[in-house]
């Protein structure tokens, strides 16, 4: 009786020793997968999937992409931590938002991320990309200085004076002055279009 006591115990202690408990640190390693985008010919699904770097206290993002059938996803993009929105044009490109270059900007590239190429070199950065229906022109969004407006050189200008300032206080007289870790500043986000491979904006 001893024995089989003995027995039943060793086994259930095996059991709970090989299934590990779906804890916090278990929750860190699963990826977050969003934002599904279907091609223009119904083939494949652009996404996003984030993952979390505990040692170095990062959430990267990429781009991925699967055939619309199912099967093995393919990595599109590893270079940067913030890879996001992808966006299909009519012409089955892929447009994207990403920091690779030090700030967020428009990107390109093939339905299978080779021919990378970046569009928007705004110093205020560019975000919430959307192609065209005709595929001709690019909305997109930057916070940009109200007095500036499209005009890069002015926001640049505006941009390096606050950096180079020794006085680094800020004057609150409104709401929303901070959203979780950034600080709400001058600037207010504009809708901006360019042609497809780049050129002026037009402010929105």
């Amino acid at each position: 009786m001893r024995f089989c006591l003995l027995a039943v115990l060793l086994t259930a202690s095996s059991l709970i020793a090989q299934k590990a408990p779906f804890d916090a640190a278990a929750m860190m390693q699963l990826a977050r997968i969003s934002d599904p985008q279907v091609s223009p010919d119904g083939k494949t699904v652009a996404f996003v999937v984030q993952t979390v770097d505990i040692e170095a206290n990062k959430k990267p993002k990429h781009i991925y992409a699967v055939p619309l059938e199912g099967g093995t996803p393919k990595k599109l993009t590893d270079v940067g931590e913030a890879n996001d929105r992808p966006r299909w044009a009519p012409d089955g490109k892929l447009y994207y938002t990403s920091d690779r270059s030090g700030t967020p900007q428009i990107w390109r590239m093939d339905a299978d991320g080779s021919n990378t190429k970046m569009i928007t070199t705004l110093s205020t950065g560019a975000g919430g990309v959307l192609p065209s229906p005709d595929g001709k022109f690019l909305l997109f969004t930057s916070d940009v200085f109200p007095a500036c407006g499209a005009d890069d050189a002015c926001n640049k200008k505006t941009l390096d004076e606050q950096k180079a300032s020794k006085v680094k206080a800020r004057t609150i007289n409104s709401l929303l002055y901070r959203h979780w870790t950034t600080w709400q500043g001058l600037t207010r986000s504009h809708l901006m279009a360019i042609p497809v491979d780049g050129g002026y904006s037009i402010t929105g």
